[in-house]
């Protein structure tokens, strides 16, 4: 019989699997369209698809009237870091750089994690906390020496970025579960995040196209709703200590696929900074 904490862990590895790909099938959406009308079908297709599932779990009415001023504004602060502002850094630099170089660069939030603890709740850095920092240092160094192009510069400016405003989301999504479940928490977000990301879209333009409705319309939407889903019900079963080291692995598997399906060149560099990210994010989190 699988314990609460196996079956988080279990999650937690499909979580990986699915942002991992990801990245990949954004970077495909995006070859037709722009970050923003990108992000907007993502944040929409993607509140949809969770609203059907609290519809089929039965959740939505009772989340809608659990709802009150406080959770609101904690939703609306956690939607807008990790899937405005995060999420629209994160489509840039994947057009800025590909996915091999975004994606390890990006995950590094945890780092920041750490940050906010210390800054926030005084915690004492460890010191495999410091010697995890020196590590992802080293990593986006050698990832970042992969191209000295003022683009590629800006591409790895954009993920450090994303990372930064997805770890303040992050720290909020433990408070907001201990009131809504899994499915309501991810759907409110995405669709507050999907009502900030078309008032600017509608400004700019829409780009809308067969190609990028595919894509990162429906398939964003598909690895969104598992990933996000399968992420937070996993720190709900098993806590963020446990949850963040596993789901921290798809940066690797990421380049497997950059490799494989956008035949993004891998040079040594790249592998090694990637490899090193991972274990760098790892000694954080454990320290």
């Amino acid at each position: 019989m699988l314990t609460n904490e196996l079956y988080g862990s279990l999650l937690a590895i499909i979580s990986s699997f699915f942002w991992a790909a990801g990245a990949t099938i954004y970077k495909k959406g995006l070859e037709t369209t722009d970050i923003w009308s990108g992000n907007f079908m993502r944040t929409g297709f993607t509140a949809i698809g969770f609203f059907i599932l609290m519809l089929v779990n039965g959740s939505f009415l009772s989340s809608l009237l659990t709802l009150n001023p406080v959770l609101i504004f904690w939703m609306f602060v956690s939607a807008f870091f990790a899937f405005f502002a995060g999420d629209l850094l994160y489509l840039a630099s994947l057009n800025e750089i590909g996915v091999s170089r975004a994606v390890p660069v990006s995950s590094t939030y945890p780092l920041f994690v750490a940050l906010w603890a210390f800054l926030v709740y005084n915690r004492n850095p460890t010191p495999l906390l410091i010697a995890g920092t020196v590590v992802i240092i080293i990593a986006i160094k050698l990832i970042s020496e992969n191209g000295e192009s003022r683009e590629s510069k800006k591409g790895i400016m954009l993920a450090i970025l994303a990372a930064v405003c997805w770890s303040v989301s992050i720290a909020i999504l433990e408070y907001l579960t201990l009131y809504l479940p899994s499915e309501a928490v991810a759907g409110f977000r995405f669709a507050i995040a999907s009502l900030l990301v078309v008032g600017i879209a509608s400004k700019k333009g829409f780009v809308f196209n067969r190609h990028s409705a595919i894509w990162i319309g429906i398939g964003g939407m598909i690895v969104l709703v598992v990933s996000n889903y399968a992420f937070v019900e996993a720190i709900r079963l098993a806590g963020s200590a446990k949850v963040a080291p596993i789901s921290s692995t798809y940066p690797v598997i990421s380049a497997f696929f950059a490799s494989t399906i956008l035949r993004e060149k891998l040079t040594v560099k790249i592998i090694a900074g990637t490899l090193l990210s991972f274990l760098g994010v790892l000694m954080v989190i454990l320290g």
